[in-house]
């Protein structure tokens, strides 16, 4: 078989490469009505300006890697003074006088110090959240004389369980009451990201967030009034997940969402009406309960669409025409943050199929095209956004064969 037969010989129409370019097309419209952050070309968390896209990267192995155009839903940060834990309550612990270099390559990290006593060391902070609301606990944490340390939230203080994490930087291992719902990720100069997912009771009001030093496994020892972890970054949000930092001060801070569009001629100069491919390549930030859309094509409604999805159990995609499901196929795989997951939606009429990650489905033999006139990468018509990266959007004006479709997804 030749390589025009395994590949597709004709030229995409459009073809976005997010990851290379780190640039939009200047066909694109891009909104965001608020500042957002983004981990930067050097690996530092930095401060984006409002209506600006963020090409987000992350650190692999002690490599910088561009992940591509970060696209996310709205987020608040429920926890002030974010990174300045003298405004903390400290219990049985204290700040050091001393900061070092945070992920935001400012010195501004502080050492949370054990006293000499024997108990528990933590520092706390009491959001307001609202009445079971499913929250995202997050902190950048690294070592100084401690490699330990604890996230912890109570049933008497809000949470609808007590749940303890303890997070073993150098080696990744979590354990605990909570540690099924954690994870840690390393960001570089010795910082990792550890996040913890807790569920509100059923009462609005504040919940306490609890930061521990740790050691051989207990957060109750005999202090020595020297050693202690150093943090930065705290968040609480209210989703199943945890995005991108949210700075805080005196008060709460809200991220607006990413939407990014094409209509008009920028739409109609490159889509086919007739037959066609979308290859995505994407990062979701988790493997969230809810779907979140990758990309849609329609008319700004659910009537006439075609749309990629990440799910919890893979991906999928589906066609309306006139209002009506036309078309609909899942496939299931292993999807998590840091997988990147390929997928391709190919439709003509009476012929809609799709493939992720070398899988095909079965043809769809019994289906109309609908008529749209716009696209939304990363969300469907600005609602329901994806919550990670977008490496790669490609557009062929064919349906190409299920050979060429199985080999983009590979």
């Amino acid at each position: 078989m030749s390589i025009q037969q395994n590949f597709p010989a004709i030229s995409p129409s459009l073809n976005l490469n997010f990851a290379r370019s780190k640039t939009l097309d200047p066909r694109i419209t891009f909104s965001r009505t608020s500042t957002a952050t983004r981990v930067n070309e050097q690996g530092l968390v930095e401060v984006v300006s409002a209506d600006i896209p963020r090409f987000d990267h992350e650190y692999e192995n002690g490599v910088i890697k561009s992940l591509g155009l970060l696209v996310e839903e709205q987020r608040s940060n429920l926890i002030t003074y974010s990174a300045d834990f003298n405004n903390w309550t400290k219990v049985r612990s204290y700040i050091s006088g001393v900061n070092v270099i945070s992920p935001d390559g400012t010195e501004s990290a502080n050492k949370i110090v054990e006293d000499n006593s024997l108990g528990t060391h933590y520092v706390r902070k009491l959001p307001t959240v609202s009445a079971d609301a499913v929250c995202a606990i997050s902190v950048y944490v690294k070592s100084a004389q401690r490699s330990q340390f604890a996230i912890n939230t109570y049933g008497s203080n809000g949470w609808n369980a007590s749940l303890t994490a303890i997070y073993d930087l150098p080696t990744g291992n979590i354990t605990g009451t909570n540690a099924e719902n954690c994870t840690i990720n390393a960001v570089g100069n010795g910082w990792y990201r550890a996040t913890y997912i807790a569920t509100k009771n059923s009462t609005s009001g504040t919940a306490n967030v609890d930061f521990y030093t740790a050691l051989n496994g207990n957060v109750s020892y005999q202090g020595d009034n020297s050693s202690g972890i150093y943090l930065w970054g705290a968040q609480l949000e209210e989703g199943a997940f945890p995005t991108s930092y949210i700075p805080t001060t005196a008060s709460t801070a809200t991220r607006e969402p990413d939407n990014v569009t094409m209509t008009g001629d920028n739409f109609s100069d490159w889509y086919n009406q007739s037959e066609g491919t979308v290859f995505a390549s994407f990062r979701a930030q988790a493997q969230p309960s809810a779907t979140k859309y990758l990309m849609g094509i329609s008319n700004n409604s659910s009537g006439e669409l075609i749309y990629i999805r990440a799910t919890a159990s893979g991906s999928d995609s589906a066609m309306r025409d006139g209002g009506s499901d036309v078309a609909y196929k899942p496939i299931a795989y292993s999807r998590d943050i840091n997988t990147l997951s390929k997928h391709c939606v190919s439709y003509k009429q009476n012929d809609f199929i799709v493939s992720a990650q070398g899988q095909i489905s079965t043809v769809d033999d019994n289906c109309t095209v609908p008529t749209p006139t716009n696209i939304s990468i990363g969300s469907l018509y600005n609602t329901t956004h994806l919550g990670g990266t977008i490496s790669q959007l490609t557009y062929y004006p064919r349906r190409l064969t299920n050979t060429q479709l199985q080999n983009l997804t590979k």
